[in-house]
């Protein structure tokens, strides 16, 4: 009779520890809601980051310099405990905001994330439905939710940079990387790494 209760006994222990690895979103509310972007967030100096309340992980616009460009910024998420305050997600890399982009709740509601003169640098593709508001969650994985709070998308489904514990890669992603420091122009790498 004990045998016989080993592999249930076997199976709920498998369950428990795969249950972190599920994915922490069932289901979203309101409070959820990191940012509602009510008013559009300005890229600038001294503009602080949202941090999360486990301090790991930060979002917002994040300084990049060299020497041929000053004053531009990634729309990204990032490591915040560390010194290095290393870029794990990054929205628009191919085209840095300058000072004073804008990103906002479009009159169609959609977030767009524009230049001061009005030029569109970046826009997540959603499925027809209308934005509510940003979720960004411990695991480093910031999420859009629609009109009814359901997840419309996410970073961790267009991996840059840094794969994060928990991160699911799907078939058919391509993860994409920065070329260098200060160059964070989005390259693809080697097909071997395409899932």
């Amino acid at each position: 009779m004990a045998n016989s209760t080993l592999p249930h006994f076997c199976s709920l222990l498998l369950l428990l520890l795969l249950l972190p690895l599920l994915p922490d979103v069932f289901t979203y509310t309101k409070d959820d809601c990191n940012i509602l972007l009510d008013s559009p967030l300005i890229a600038q100096q001294g503009t602080g980051p949202w941090k999360l309340r486990s301090g790991e992980f930060a979002f917002g616009f994040h300084p990049i310099q060299s020497n041929k460009t000053l004053n531009q910024f990634l729309f990204a998420v990032w490591f915040d405990k560390i010194k290095d305050k290393t870029i794990v997600w990054s929205a628009n890399g191919n085209n840095p905001a300058p000072q004073g982009s804008a990103l906002k709740l479009s009159s169609n509601k959609e977030f767009v994330l524009n230049d001061p003169l009005g030029k569109e640098l970046w826009k997540p593709q959603r499925n027809g439905s209308k934005s509510s508001c940003f979720v960004m969650l411990d695991n480093g994985n910031l999420v859009i939710l629609d009109e009814q709070y359901n997840p419309m998308w996410e970073s961790f489904k267009e991996p840059t940079d840094t794969i994060l514990p928990g991160q699911t890669l799907y078939r058919n992603t391509t993860l994409r990387s920065h070329q260098s420091d200060p160059n964070y122009s989005k390259r693809a790498l080697p097909a071997c790494f395409s899932v």
